[in-house]
């Protein structure tokens, strides 16, 4: 009986699991920043929606492989927002709100779309917004990626050579 039970159980979820794939969710944003700050890696959030064929193949071709990657996982921090979902998560401020409202309060309209983040919630560079060219997304994704790591690391120079001069 509890081996049947278990079953069941285990196939109600697999649509679940397999919506999700290997990429971690939104759940504690504040968190992350600090996790940020504390290992110099920027926060990759992609926002998705369950009904987007879009979002599966950014997520199936480009987003699991670089996750999956642990040269990549050394160099960010991967989250899912699901712009549909009401799952409590907490923003960068502690707010508790739902997957859905954050991604209205960051005004995401269009899914996919991709943001890089500091550790303060601050957007690093351009978002990748939809996916119109496929040939050329990869490489968009990738400069996205070195750029923000770039752009993070820099802060993070200037902020501490003038906390280093100050008294």
């Amino acid at each position: 009986m509890f081996g049947r039970l278990f079953t069941i159980l285990l196939l109600m979820t697999l649509p679940v699991l397999a919506r999700a794939g290997g990429l971690p969710p939104a759940r504690d944003l504040q968190h992350d920043a600090r996790e940020s700050q504390a290992t110099g890696r920027p926060i990759l959030v992609f926002f998705m929606a369950d009904s987007c064929s879009y979002c599966e193949q950014v997520r199936r071709l480009y987003l699991e492989p670089m996750y999956a990657d642990a040269s990549y996982r050394k160099r960010l921090i991967f989250r899912v927002v699901n712009v549909g979902d009401g799952r409590r998560m907490t923003d960068f401020r502690g707010k508790r709100t739902s997957q859905s409202d954050f991604a209205d309060s960051e005004g995401v309209g269009l899914t996919p779309t991709i943001r890089f983040y500091d550790g303060g919630g601050k957007e690093l560079v351009p978002q990748l917004r939809g996916y119109s060219s496929p040939d050329f997304y990869l490489a968009y994704l990738e400069q996205a990626v070195d750029s923000s790591i770039a752009r993070l690391h820099r802060r993070n120079t200037v902020v501490g050579a003038a906390t280093a001069i100050s008294y």
